[in-house]
C-alpha cells in the first residue's frame, strides 16, 4: 500500500472514532445531581411537582374595576361596599319593637310643612331624608308611589331603619306623606340615585301652574 492510501485510511478511521464518541455522548442519560440517571422528560415532571401552588388573587380594590370573570361569578361586583355602621350608637336608637330610629333625620323632619317656611324647603327636607337613606343603602327606595316611599322610610327596609316618625302629622291613614294642603307629595324616581320631589300646590292638582317641583340638581338650602 502506498503512503497516500495509508494516510487516507487513518484519517477515515479517526473520523469514525470521533463520530462514534459524539453519538454515544449525545444519547447517553444525564446525571440528575442525585447520583442517578433519569429518562427524557422526567426532570420536567419532577420540577412541575415541586412548583408552588398558585396564590389566589387578593380581594378587589374599591378603586379597581371588576374583571369580566368577577362580573360573571358575582352579580353584585359593581355594587359599592356597604358602610360600616353601628346601629347601637347615636344617631341611631334601637326601639323595643325591633326598629332602629335615625334620630337626626326624624328630628329634622319635624319641621316638615311648618307654616313659616316655603314649600320648596319641605321638598328639600324630603330630599335630605332620602339622601340619608341612600348613604346607608346605596340606592334610593325602590318605589314609585308615595306610600311605598313612606314604607321604606318608616322601617320596612333591610335594617328596619326609621327615618320619619310613623306618627308624624303629615302622614294620613293610608301611610301617605301629605303636603301642607293635604295632597300626597309626588316622588318621581329617575334612577337608583336620583329622585324628583313635587307638591301639587294650593289647588291640590298636579300639572297646573302652582305646582312646586324640586328637580334633581338644585342646590340644597341648609336651615340656619
Amino acid at each position: 500500500m502506498n503512503p497516500s492510501a495509508r494516510n487516507s485510511s487513518c484519517i477515515l478511521l479517526l473520523a469514525a472514532i470521533i463520530g462514534t464518541a459524539v453519538l454515544f455522548y449525545a444519547l447517553s442519560p444525564r446525571d440528575t445531581g442525585h447520583g442517578e440517571s433519569s429518562a427524557p422528560g422526567k426532570d420536567l415532571k419532577e420540577h412541575a411537582d415541586e412548583a408552588p401552588a398558585m396564590i389566589s388573587p387578593p380581594t378587589r380594590s374599591p378603586n379597581r374595576a371588576p374583571s369580566i370573570e368577577e362580573l360573571k361569578n358575582n352579580p353584585y361586583a359593581l355594587d359599592p361596599a356597604p358602610l360600616q355602621l353601628t346601629f347601637n350608637a347615636p344617631p341611631f336608637e334601637r326601639q323595643g319593637n325591633g326598629t332602629i330610629h335615625k334620630k337626626d333625620v326624624i328630628k329634622m323632619l319635624e319641621a316638615l310643612n311648618e307654616t313659616a317656611q316655603e314649600t320648596t324647603v319641605d321638598l328639600q327636607l324630603l330630599r335630605k331624608a332620602i339622601g340619608a337613606y341612600y348613604r346607608i343603602f346605596q340606592q334610593n327606595p325602590v318605589a314609585g308611589e308615595n306610600r311605598e316611599v313612606v314604607q321604606a322610610l318608616t322601617g320596612q327596609n333591610l335594617h328596619r331603619l326609621v327615618f320619619i316618625d310613623p306618627q308624624h302629622s303629615a302622614l294620613n291613614e293610608q301611610s301617605e306623606l301629605l303636603d301642607r294642603w293635604g295632597t300626597p307629595f309626588r316622588f318621581h324616581p329617575i334612577s337608583r340615585s336620583l329622585m324628583e320631589f313635587s307638591s301639587a300646590g294650593p289647588d291640590g292638582t298636579f300639572g297646573t301652574n302652582d305646582d312646586v317641583i324640586l328637580e334633581e340638581g338644585e342646590p340644597l338650602q341648609e336651615k340656619s
